[in-house]
């Protein structure tokens, strides 16, 4: 394959968090966005994305639809005569915003720039953004610190968990594994039953193999079936009695 464009594509954001679009059409969006000039449009045939991004012809046609559909574009048919196929980007912040196009421009759209004629970002540019890569967004994903589903009942639970490595880190990925769990009173029985049988295993109790609690969460391992080396179901071994009635935490 030749070499790629070499310019900043747009995907702005109500394309980007769009649930029902593809991400793949996504991606599309973002390159008709780089080739659109500042009419609003560019010329890209369904043959230039297939080789861009090793696409079948069906998949192209069919993530172009979606846009289609969704708004984001207009398409102006050549008629397979001498005229060529017109891509309108509905959301491209350098162009003004096309009358027959439904989709409004959103806050996060920008003016043009008076110093750009052209999405095709001149070679000073161009050397401004390599060398001068953009920062990344700043905020990102808000840290947890603490969980929105039985607050109390996690807390506990984090007090309970081992250290790994003589550490307790992520706290927040741990949050999130169980605000999305959202264990009710029997399954936090069966974790907190399970979790003593964990704890009290030779491994543990030397401290090898013990994951995060968040990957103890996300894989459900309180689900897991020990055997013992009999081929018996292994009990907790610990002599509390938390392990019969789950109320650990």
């Amino acid at each position: 394959m030749g070499s790629k464009p070499n310019y900043w594509a747009v995907l702005p954001a109500q394309v980007r968090y769009d649930a029902n679009l593809p991400p793949n059409a996504k991606l599309l969006y973002a390159e008709i966005s780089a080739l659109t000039n500042e009419a609003g449009y560019c010329y890209a045939s369904n043959a230039y994305f297939e080789g861009l991004f090793a696409l079948s012809e069906r998949t192209v046609i069919r993530l172009i639809r979606e846009l289609e559909t969704a708004g984001y574009v207009r398409i102006e048919d050549g008629g397979g005569g001498k005229e060529i196929r017109k891509i309108y980007a509905g959301l491209n912040p350098l162009c003004p915003p096309d009358k027959n196009v439904s989709t409004p421009l959103t806050k996060m759209s920008v003016p043009p720039d008076k110093n750009v004629t052209h999405n095709n970002i001149n070679n000073n540019i161009n050397n401004n953004i390599n060398n001068n890569p953009p920062k990344a967004p700043q905020g990102g994903r808000r840290e947890k610190h603490a969980a929105e589903w039985e607050p109390e009942r996690f807390e506990a639970f984090w007090k309970f968990y081992p250290p790994v490595n003589g550490k307790r880190p992520a706290k927040g990925r741990a949050i999130r594994a169980w605000d999305k769990l959202r264990p009710d009173d029997e399954t936090i029985a069966r974790m907190g039953k399970a979790l003593c049988r964990d704890i009290n295993s030779p491994m543990w109790q030397k401290g090898i193999g013990i994951p995060y609690a968040s990957t103890w969460l996300n894989s459900r391992a309180w689900e897991d079936e020990v055997v013992d080396e009999a081929g018996e179901r292994a009990h907790s071994g610990t002599s509390s009695g938390w392990a019969e009635t789950g109320e650990v935490f």
